[in-house]
């Protein structure tokens, strides 16, 4: 039999046998490479946040005369509660935004393969360290910490969880410092709302790498396909 034909016949049958095999792992999800990232919708974050009272004198001072002790004190809480929320709202969806972004996940707002959803529960805490007192002048030092529960939620379209992981926010040791300064018409300089809005952004940040594992890429296609 002619050598050349053999040649042509063998590169024939193995040009066949590629296209067909090729053709066939794509069909069946072999392909390597050519899997598609799922789609995810974020939902705001339920956040629950009680933090101390601020200690801002002027405003202080007039709230309690206006409302009374109880109700000053109250309203003084829930403003800063309010606050804090809006800004520990916007600096997770950010970040989560920019994760999924270098992810290459596509956002969505309907019709997406998982929803995100996040739930925090925490107390801001003062613990004071340092108190002096001298030439009319009194300084508070301390730091602020965190305690609670974060927990994320990957859901599929029927609202059936897929997958859940809980922090416990003790367990980050997010910890700052807050300086007071209090002279004899009031305070005159206080550092605790700076400190409360690093110890937040510092938690975010601890959060997001605790829960890296369960959100790139490759983890959403894994629960996307077994679920």
């Amino acid at each position: 039999m002619n050598d050349q034909f053999l040649r042509s016949g063998l590169a024939a049958g193995l040009l066949f046998l590629f296209t067909h095999t090729a053709a066939a792992a794509g069909l069946f999800g072999f392909g390597g490479g050519d899997e598609k990232n799922p789609s995810i919708a974020l939902t705001p974050a339920e956040i629950a946040l009680n933090v101390p009272v601020p200690s801002q004198g002027e405003e202080l001072v007039k709230l309690l005369a206006n409302n009374g002790h109880a109700n000053g004190l109250s309203a003084l809480k829930d403003r800063a509660a309010r606050k804090f929320t809006a800004e520990l709202q916007r600096r997770l969806h950010a970040q989560l935004l920019q994760r999924f972004t270098d992810e290459e996940v596509p956002l969505v707002q309907q019709q997406a393969n998982l929803t995100l959803r996040n739930f925090l529960d925490i107390r801001v805490n003062k613990e004071l360290n340092d108190m002096q007192n001298a030439d009319g002048k009194q300084v508070e030092k301390g730091y602020v910490t965190l305690s609670g529960n974060f927990r994320l939620r990957l859901d599929n379209p029927a609202g059936t969880p897929l997958r859940e992981q809980s922090v416990d926010i003790a367990d980050l040791h997010v910890r700052e410092k807050y300086r007071i300064e209090r002279m004899a018409g009031g305070i005159s300089s206080d550092t605790t709302d700076d400190a409360i809005s690093r110890a937040l952004q510092e938690m975010v940040d601890d959060l997001l790498d605790r829960t890296e594992d369960q959100l790139d890429a490759d983890a959403l296609r894994s629960l996307v396909t077994a679920g």
